[in-house]
């Protein structure tokens, strides 16, 4: 695996490959980013991994400073995987002048995350496209559990006209189906057992509409169920998967998606379901 933290040396040694599949990633890399590695590998036998903190998706200045930063551990969990490049670009060497974004940001962006997340996706999509036009991949992949960001980088893709085929990977779980995120390790050890409430309550939420219940409903009572047990919640909401505007009654592929701060920590999940029509 090369080590590399200039665009410049990036494209020379990015000219004698081909397939190339790209990862990227803010680092503090867990089992989930380990995952994206084996799934690129059903790809390619030439895999870039970025490690890049994204300042521009932020949207508060103590939230970036306090984002976990470990590249030494991260080296040493690559070690031995099949990563071919690790790019790990500094501020400069991604944005040398002011970022800018021609492409006009779909107005879903606004929503979910984008309603409290003011320009967030904006800096995601922006940085992707700086990746993109550095590394030139045949594959890009990124996980489910930010489904949005996901669906909107997806929606980029499609809309530009890139030739980048976006895969979508599983969310990892531990043993108690908290989602696996670099953001966990902000909880401290009391609040873990109660960020798997989150996981819990969208299940039973799925659950209650495919036993007949009404969207608007199922959608309250676990907002208020997390409410009462110490949760700031965002949103709690049920959409389509095809583009996450609010479903009909012709609607049967659906995603409850949530977010909300438990302490101080802002933690996302979501659960896909299918039902013969929505109630």
């Amino acid at each position: 695996m090369k080590i590399i933290k200039s665009p410049s040396i990036l494209k020379e040694n990015l000219n004698k490959l081909e397939n190339i599949t790209l990862i990227p990633t803010m680092g503090n890399l867990h089992e989930g980013h380990l995952s994206l590695i084996k799934e690129a590998k059903k790809l390619s036998k030439n895999i870039v991994l970025t490690i890049f903190v994204n300042p521009i998706q932020f949207n508060s200045k103590h939230d970036l400073e306090n984002y976990p930063r470990t590249l030494k551990q991260d080296v040493s969990l690559l070690k031995d995987s099949a990563v071919t490049i690790l790019f790990t670009p500094s501020t400069k060497d991604i944005f040398p002048t002011k970022p800018f974004l021609s492409y006009k940001m779909p107005i879903i962006s606004n929503e979910l995350c984008g309603k409290t997340r003011i320009g967030h996706f904006k800096g995601v999509i922006t940085v992707v496209d700086r990746l993109f036009n550095l590394t030139n991949p045949s594959y890009a992949i990124f996980g489910k559990k930010d489904y949005q960001q996901l669906y909107l980088i997806k929606k980029f893709v499609s809309d530009s006209k890139l030739p980048i085929k976006i895969i979508e990977a599983p969310t990892i779980r531990n043993i108690n189906n908290l989602a696996l995120s670099s953001r966990n390790n902000l909880l401290i050890d009391k609040d873990i057992k109660n960020a798997v409430e989150l996981y819990k309550k969208l299940k039973i939420c799925t659950e209650s509409v495919l036993n007949g219940a009404k969207i608007h409903d199922a959608e309250l009572m676990a907002k208020e169920e997390l409410t009462k047990e110490g949760w700031k919640i965002d949103y709690f909401e049920i959409r389509r998967q095809s583009d996450l505007k609010k479903p009909t009654n012709k609607d049967s592929k659906l995603v409850a998606l949530s977010a909300g701060f438990f302490g101080d920590v802002r933690l996302i999940d979501n659960v896909e379901f299918c039902i013969p029509s929505t109630i």
